[in-house]
């Protein structure tokens, strides 16, 4: 079975979170990348694209202005949604099985992910955190998840950058 994941963005304002989460959407192979919580399209200004490194053009990005369409398009598309969130009953990531097809949802860097929308969704984890922080941002939350989701899978692409040296 082909492992699949897409990335949902629920309400976030910042540009350089959205940014980064891209990137790592990108460099761990997700595919739809997904906006919602906002009337209108996120615009890939110059404060997002110097965190995504103008990667945006690399992944399909869709926007769905309702939150409660976003899972419906989850289910039409066959994802299991998993929020990424703080729980009083905490799964925690390291001990969750993600589903084959998985939407990570992610919430807004100062409220999270609304209770009803939470309530809605198939699956919540939380982050271990071990020192005196009340949260993670949301853009190492995102990317931890991403990371948690192919940890098991086997690298796809060899790994290049200014800074790898082969041999």
């Amino acid at each position: 079975m082909t492992r699949k994941f897409c990335t949902i963005l629920h309400s976030l304002k910042s540009p350089k979170n959205v940014g980064m989460i891209l990137r790592s959407h990108v460099a761990n192979g997700g595919s739809a990348f997904i906006t919602t919580g906002h009337d209108l399209p996120w615009a890939f200004k110059k404060g997002t694209r110097a965190f995504s490194r103008k990667l945006e053009r690399k992944c399909r990005i869709l926007h769905i202005p309702d939150p409660l369409e976003t899972l419906n398009w989850c289910k039409a598309h066959n994802y299991s949604t998993v929020a990424i969130e703080i729980s009083e009953t905490p799964t925690f990531l390291d001990e969750f099985s993600f589903p084959g097809r998985t939407a990570i949802i992610v919430g807004n860097e100062g409220e999270g992910i609304d209770t009803e929308f939470l309530k809605k969704c198939d699956h919540v984890a939380t982050i271990k955190q071990f020192g005196e922080v009340g949260s993670l941002n949301v853009a190492v939350s995102a990317s931890i998840a991403m990371y948690e989701f192919n940890r098991s899978q086997p690298t796809l692409n060899k790994i290049t950058g200014s800074h790898y040296k082969d041999g």
